[in-house]
């Protein structure tokens, strides 16, 4: 396992994951919406062995509504972590971190030169002191 390739990938999905909350939440308030529009049928007499169509659907929605429950604590538990993970480092340094993670690099560079005035070199190893940091504070020390 390559440590860095794995924290590039945590900060790089960092922004998909605020996303997909955002996303979760509004199609729960759909799901909220849709339960109470479900209008019944004049005959709810199930069908033998059965339910009735309004009770098929209002199942369906429950059961899309826990599984994105779930998936939102799931996906909110990913995003804690990693910003416990740039919340060790400095301003500087998760500024360069969440750069890099999101724009190629000769694009970083380019764009972080203007922000933070230092030159490529120091950039890399502000990036390199950065990915260690917040591999340690995410997932610890695995190799004494």
């Amino acid at each position: 396992m390559n440590w860095k390739e794995e924290a590039k990938k945590e900060l790089l999905q960092r922004d998909k994951l605020l996303a997909a909350i955002g996303n979760i939440k509004e199609r729960l308030v759909s799901i909220q919406e849709r339960k109470t529009a479900i209008r019944s049928l004049s005959d709810s007499t199930p069908v033998q062995g059965g339910g009735n169509k309004y009770e098929d659907r209002l199942l369906d929605l429950l059961v899309e509504e826990e599984r994105l429950k779930h998936t939102l604590k799931a996906t909110r538990i990913r995003l804690n972590l990693i910003e416990r993970g740039l919340a060790v480092l400095s301003d500087t340094e998760r500024t360069v971190a969440l750069e890099f993670a999101s724009n190629r690099p000769g694009i970083a560079i380019e764009l972080l030169r203007d922000k933070t005035g230092y030159e490529q070199a120091q950039l890399y190893r502000i990036w390199d002191a950065a990915l260690y940091s917040f591999t340690i504070a995410e997932y610890g020390i695995s190799e004494f």
